[in-house]
């Protein structure tokens, strides 16, 4: 809570203030020899101290398992910020900006590891590339909404594209995800892998909102005061399940069952008192939401060794990539059309916030990512998350002007 505060008060995202927090932690409570943090930050060393401390690592796998539900219900928020019909309704244009968004990051992001020899497995260089090509659409909408420009045509492409960069990212994900843990790069894999993955989507939007339809009306007809709660978590966790079950990321779940549950389940008539009616979902779910989301931010940040911080390699690193990051997204705004600010929409399509943190963790997760390039990603995702308010505000003043 505390860092929350120092950050709305920075006039920065919660989620840097989180992510410094467990960065800090992380390594007092390292350099302290604390075996729970040994085990966080080298989650390879719990096959080793499981029977020296046995207590500290069944603390830190269970820490791990809250910040893993935290990023799905993450994810599930994030999902229902938006929905389908918003998703027919934005356009070529930012079809076409979300694709570039994402093929343009990606492509120099694993084209500058291969130029430079980065020392890592191909299924990590492409994970690299997979994280830089995220976008965080909460960051961007705040920023619009606090410069009450949400109905500009600028903001309109920007979060259509944001929503749709999503769905192709968490698609790009589950395949480098594949392929990361079976430890091949055959074509086969990857038609496999995109096909299941876009299998997934299509009949999730197909089947989902009745499903989720049906679910939310049964439900709450057992119980009328919680039931929109229960069938809410029940679905997000059950399309968490199913995504993994069929070997993609359990987050890619989380956001389709956010994506297609948002119109159904609306609070009923009945049910309100005094003439109210009761919260919406996002409103009653947000509680659980903001407590385990945090927990992700922190032990991503807890995974991260300072130490790297100061090897200039590293610095070196997270400054080739942030200009790969920045210029990729930059790159998305040239098909934004000539009747708005291009250099607006790419702007506000630069932040990776949490979005790139879930991606980063899942590498991290996966043994994908090296020490000293893990904590380069950390750079790029803050100075991305960092300079996109600052200058998306500058854009649209200009073109203003």
């Amino acid at each position: 809570m505390a860092m929350r505060r120092v950050s709305d008060w920075l006039e920065q995202p919660s989620v840097l203030g989180e992510l410094l927090l467990g960065v800090i932690v992380g390594n007092v409570g390292f350099w302290f020899g604390s075996p729970v943090f040994a085990v966080l930050m080298n989650p390879e060393s719990a096959e080793t101290l499981v029977e020296t401390a046995p207590v500290a690592t069944h603390v830190a796998t269970i820490f791990a398992a809250l910040a893993e539900l935290g990023a799905i219900l993450l994810l599930f928020s994030a999902g229902l910020e938006t929905s389908v019909a918003k998703m027919k309704r934005v356009g070529g244009r930012a079809v076409l900006v979300a694709i570039i968004g994402v093929v343009a990051p990606f492509a120099l992001a694993y084209g500058t590891c291969v130029a430079l020899h980065v020392q890592m497995t191909v299924a990590g260089h492409l994970f690299l590339a997979a994280t830089l090509s995220a976008t965080s659409v909460g960051i961007t909408a705040s920023v619009l909404k606090d410069l009450r420009a949400m109905g500009r045509h600028e903001s309109e492409i920007i979060l259509g594209a944001a929503v749709i960069d999503d769905v192709l990212g968490l698609v790009l994900l589950a395949i480098v995800s594949r392929i990361a843990t079976s430890g091949d790069l055959a074509p086969w894999l990857i038609a496999q892998t995109s096909g299941t993955a876009l299998v997934f989507v299509f009949l999730t939007l197909l089947f989902g909102e009745t499903l989720a339809a049906r679910g939310a009306k049964l439900f709450q007809s057992l119980d009328k005061q919680n039931g929109r709660e229960f069938f809410a978590l029940a679905f997000t966790f059950g399309f968490a399940w199913l995504a993994q079950s069929v070997e993609l990321a359990a987050i890619v779940g989380g956001f389709a069952a956010g994506l297609v549950m948002r119109d159904h389940v609306a609070p009923l008539r009945s049910a309100s008192e005094n003439g109210r009616v009761p919260p919406t979902i996002s409103t009653t779910i947000a509680p659980l939401e903001r407590f385990l989301s945090p927990l992700f931010f922190l032990f991503v940040g807890m995974q991260v060794d300072v130490t790297f911080f100061f090897d200039s390699m590293t610095l070196l690193l997270a400054a080739i990539f942030t200009l790969c990051a920045v210029i990729g997204k930059l790159l998305s705004g040239i098909v934004a059309g000539s009747n708005l600010s291009r250099l607006a929409v790419g702007i506000g399509m630069i932040p990776r916030g949490e979005v790139g943190l879930v991606f980063l963790g899942v590498g991290r997760g996966l043994g994908v990512v090296n020490d000293s390039l893990f904590a380069a990603l950390v750079i790029v995702v803050f100075a991305t998350t960092i300079v996109t308010p600052p200058l998306l505000k500058w854009s649209l003043r200009r073109d203003d002007a």
